[in-house]
């Protein structure tokens, strides 16, 4: 497992809450991860895409940290009902589709236990193969 933070205080953090674990945690910006091409499995992010100025091509630099096979697994949302942010799960399959193979959408806005109440904006998962 290897995490990316461009905050110096959340990367010593995370590496205290992992000593002695076979993790590495990273110092840098995560739309250009400090790592080698091809060497992951899966790339998995949590409320990050939608506040990025430019999704798909951070999409494209990732796939491009993939191994054939890997994976994509992204939780966003739109949150808020005044005056929405986020990403619509349709917006974000749009710019995988050309990336990936077998996308797949899971709804999360439906389980309160993951929000600790109930929802009624868009909240998913994407899974989606190279």
């Amino acid at each position: 497992m290897t995490g990316v933070d461009r905050s110096p205080a959340m990367v010593e953090l995370a590496r205290a809450k992992l000593a002695g674990r076979t993790a590495r945690i990273l110092y840098g910006d995560a739309v250009a991860p400090p790592v080698a091409p091809r060497g992951f499995d899966a790339v998995l992010v949590r409320h990050l895409l939608w506040a990025l100025p430019d999704p798909a091509g951070v999409l494209r630099h990732w796939r491009g940290l993939l191994r054939p096979g890997g994976r994509f697994v992204l939780v966003e949302g739109v949150w808020g009902a005044l005056a929405p942010v986020g990403i619509p799960a349709a917006r974000l399959t749009a710019h995988l589709e050309p990336l990936t193979r077998n996308v797949r959408v899971e709804r999360l806005s439906d389980d309160s236990l993951l929000w600790g109440r109930d929802v009624e904006d868009e909240r998913y998962a994407v899974v989606a193969t190279v």
